[in-house]
């Protein structure tokens, strides 16, 4: 029976306190950038949407391809939640920086709120699957 190079498929606090640095290494900038406000504002909520899906599907291919390429079928749905836990601290973290430079209004423009959280997760996701990897791919 053929061994899976890892498993991580639990977070440890090592694992959140990584991708917390690598998502906060992309967010900052990407979420200080005017584009991004702008984007948030002009993007449709539909195609918003539509990035954060195509956000968990690159992330989970990221995923697979960096230390689940051997994920047996008993281990999909922890990869799964994996991919989705990774994603959601990643949507928590933008929206924390969002809010302390003052470009998340939550309560006045939730739509734009929501728009921008997504616009900067895309980047700082993957940056925060590559920290997390960092540390897997040593001997």
């Amino acid at each position: 029976m053929k061994e899976s190079r890892s498993r991580p498929v639990e977070f440890s606090r090592q694992d959140v306190a990584e991708i917390a640095i690598g998502c906060c290494i992309m967010a900052f900038p990407v979420a200080t950038a005017e584009e991004i406000w702008t984007l948030g504002e002009t993007l449709s909520t539909v195609r918003a949407l539509l990035l954060a899906v195509a956000s968990i599907f690159f992330l989970a291919l990221l995923m697979y391809q960096l230390h689940h390429s051997t994920v047996a079928g008993s281990d999909r749905r922890d990869f799964a939640l994996r991919v989705v836990s990774t994603y959601g601290l990643t949507l928590v973290i933008s929206a924390l920086i969002l809010f302390s430079i003052d470009r998340l209004d939550l309560f006045d423009e939730p739509q734009v709120a929501l728009k921008r959280v997504i616009l900067v997760a895309f980047p700082a996701s993957f940056a925060a699957t590559t920290v997390d990897s960092l540390n897997r791919s040593q001997p």
